[in-house]
C-alpha cells in the first residue's frame, strides 16, 4: 500500500509541533523532515494554518470520536465520566505544552476546536437522560440548565490560556473539573451526625 504524501507531511509536522510548538517550526523544516520539497508541502497545504488544522484534526478527531462513543454506548453516568477522564489522559499524551502555549496565539483555530468540542458535549444530554431514567442522578436535575453551566464552565477553563495559567495538562484539568463539578468539593463524606 502506497504511503499518502499528505499523511507523511502531517505526521512529520505533528512530530515537530509536539516537540517545538506550532510557531517555532517552519514549513522548510517540515518539508526537510518529510523529505520533500517545500513546493510539494505548499501544494498540499497552501498556508501553515492549513497544516496546523490538519495536525489538530489528527488529535481531535479520535478524542471527540471516543467521547461520542461513550455518549452513545456507556450505560451509566459514572461510567461515562470515568471513560471521559481516560480519553483526556490519552489526549494529554498527544498534545505538548509548547502546542498548548501556542494555541493561545491562534484564536481562530481555537474557536474551531471549541465549536467541535461543544457539538460533541451537547450529546451529554443523552447520558443525563439515561441517568435520570435509571435513577443514577437526581430526578429534579434540570438538564438544560446543567448543560448550559457545563458548557460555560468547559469554555471558561478548558482553554489553553487557563491551562497555562494554572500549569495544568489537559488530563489534569479534566480530573480537577470532574472532581469539582461532579463529585463536589468535599474531601470525604461528612461523618454521621456531623454538619453537611
Amino acid at each position: 500500500m502506497a504511503i499518502d504524501t499528505r499523511d507523511v507531511v502531517v505526521a512529520e509536522a505533528r512530530r515537530l509541533f509536539f516537540q517545538y510548538g506550532f510557531r517555532k517550526v517552519t514549513m522548510d523544516e517540515i518539508a526537510a523532515a518529510a523529505r520533500m520539497s517545500k513546493k510539494t508541502v505548499y501544494a498540499l497545504f497552501p498556508a501553515k494554518d492549513d497544516l496546523i488544522r490538519a495536525v489538530i484534526e489528527t488529535i481531535l478527531a479520535p478524542t471527540l470520536g471516543r467521547i461520542a462513543g461513550l455518549i452513545k454506548n456507556e450505560k451509566t453516568v459514572a461510567g461515562f465520566f470515568a471513560g471521559s477522564i481516560a480519553v483526556f489522559h490519552g489526549f494529554s499524551q498527544a498534545i505538548s505544552e509548547p502546542m498548548v502555549s501556542d494555541m493561545r496565539t491562534m484564536p481562530d483555530i481555537w474557536r474551531e476546536v471549541e465549536a467541535r468540542r461543544l457539538k460533541v458535549f451537547l450529546g451529554l444530554r443523552e447520558v443525563l437522560e439515561r441517568g435520570k431514567r435509571s435513577g443514577e442522578i437526581r430526578p429534579d436535575l434540570h438538564i438544560d440548565l446543567f448543560l448550559k453551566i457545563f458548557v460555560l464552565m468547559v469554555n471558561a477553563v478548558g482553554n489553553p490560556a487557563v491551562m497555562m495559567e494554572l500549569n495544568l495538562r489537559p488530563s489534569e484539568l479534566a480530573d480537577q473539573v470532574h472532581g469539582i463539578f461532579f463529585r463536589g468539593i468535599m474531601n470525604k463524606a461528612p461523618e454521621k451526625g456531623g454538619a453537611a
